[in-house]
């Protein structure tokens, strides 16, 4: 994604009370991520057991190299974050979608819509008979 659009997804995120100040949020902010990763896998054509099976796959991956601790590595979340963006340029290629492009059309939307952020400053949208957002 290029400069102005990926600060005008950070003024998007801001401007709606989202917040990311510090380590003990990371967490928060990637299982966000994994709610939309989730939802491409499955508009994508995977179904629920495939995707079950990749979670439970890199849980045990993790577990097998750390245990049940995490550490939170500064170079371990960029190497992971080039992988994602590596990964989803790919399939943006594969599948002919221009992602700036598509990054714009989406925040359009974004804007006409209702956001609450969490205590964790993650950003949920308002829908209709929700009280308040998920944990």
């Amino acid at each position: 994604m290029n400069k102005q659009l990926a600060d005008e997804v950070a003024r998007w995120h801001l401007n709606n009370g989202g917040y990311c100040d510090t380590p003990e949020v990371y967490k928060y902010h990637t299982l966000r991520l994994l709610h939309e990763a989730v939802e491409l896998c499955l508009a994508s054509g995977a179904n629920d057991l495939m995707v079950s099976d990749v979670l439970d796959e890199e849980i045990n991956k993790h577990k097998a190299r750390y245990g049940d601790h995490t550490v939170i590595s500064m170079d371990d979340i960029s190497g992971e974050i080039a992988d994602v963006a590596i990964l989803l340029e790919l399939f943006a290629g594969c599948v002919e979608v221009d992602i700036d492009l598509a990054v714009q059309d989406k925040l359009d939307i974004l804007h006409q819509r209702q956001w609450e952020p969490d205590i964790h400053g993650v950003l949920w949208r308002q829908r209709s008979g929700e009280e308040e957002p998920p944990p």
